[in-house]
């Protein structure tokens, strides 16, 4: 007898115990890997929105640099202006 109680309830008792343990373990494990889930897919995100911040740079660079359809240059409108 442990604290007075014969043996088969000391095991029920610590069995008890022990599966609130695991429980909250368990319950813990599952917040953890939420967090880090979230910490994860927050990274994706900012590496997509990374490509496609560098992606309008290439494009606007790539407008400036070139000049698009349609645009006339001074000459050209002069010798519009002078027909």
């Amino acid at each position: 007898m442990l604290f007075g109680l014969p043996w088969f309830a000391v095991i029920a008792i610590v069995a008890i115990g022990g599966g609130m343990i695991f429980s909250y373990k368990e319950k813990e494990l599952a917040l953890e890997e939420k967090r880090l889930f979230s910490a994860r897919e927050a990274n994706d995100l900012r590496g997509h929105i990374e490509h496609l911040q560098h992606r309008i740079e290439q494009l606007e660079r790539r407008v400036n640099d070139e000049p698009f359809v349609g645009q006339l240059d001074d000459d050209q409108i002069l010798k519009r202006t002078k027909e």
